[in-house]
């Protein structure tokens, strides 16, 4: 579990706006594309802002920092102009996104409602705390992150960020349905791979 600040600023760039499609768009599930290249992984996760009017999460940044000094940036969103054309991969703060077997950390993400989009930067301690290793082709579970804003006047524009396991029914039937049918339906029924947090030793047998 972590606590620390995050810096909310307001894009620069104006909402996307309201599509003529986005009544059906609205009723479409999470669900995950078959992997692109051998050797994918598929991350799953939650983030959540515990403020009124903060809307739903509209994009998720990862920064792959190792292995090796090179760093790349990944992304998953729902801004494509033509999303309802495509599969959805985020809705009711839930995401899904591909990635190769590499370190990575949670960079930024953005919310958007009927309002104006906004980012949040994650930076420091945040940022390590969220760490999640991706090594070996499976489905990796970042948890929930939860986001409220700091006590205080001197904090308006800070946040507060809590990531937590989480392994509700909820959750686990987002995941269960967005991945049936697919590669990764095969990969979760395989052993489990190591992920960014630890599992809890098996109960002593009677």
């Amino acid at each position: 579990m972590t606590r620390a600040g995050l810096v909310l600023l307001l894009l620069a760039v104006p909402s996307a706006g309201c599509r003529l499609s986005d009544p059906v768009y609205a009723f479409k599930d999470v669900r995950a594309l078959e992997p692109e290249e051998e050797g994918m992984s598929l991350l799953f996760g939650t983030i959540v802002v515990d403020r009124s009017g903060a809307g739903d999460l509209a994009s998720v940044d990862l920064e792959k920092i190792g292995p090796g000094e090179a760093r790349t940036h990944w992304n998953t969103n729902n801004v494509n102009m033509f999303r309802v054309f495509f599969r959805r991969t985020m809705k009711d703060g839930h995401f899904l996104m591909e990635v190769p077997p590499g370190l990575y950390e949670v960079e930024r993400f953005v919310t958007g409602g009927w309002g104006q989009p906004e980012t949040f930067n994650v930076a420091g301690e945040v940022r390590k705390a969220m760490r999640i290793l991706v090594t070996r082709p499976g489905i990796y579970d970042l948890g929930s992150i939860r986001v409220t804003r700091s006590e205080g006047w001197k904090n308006y524009n800070k946040y507060d960020v809590e990531r937590v396991l989480d392994n509700s029914p909820e959750r686990q039937a987002v995941l269960r349905q967005a991945i049936a049918g697919t590669t990764w339906e095969r990969l979760a029924a395989a052993p489990p791979t190591p992920t960014s947090t630890p599992t809890p030793p098996p109960a002593p047998a009677p």
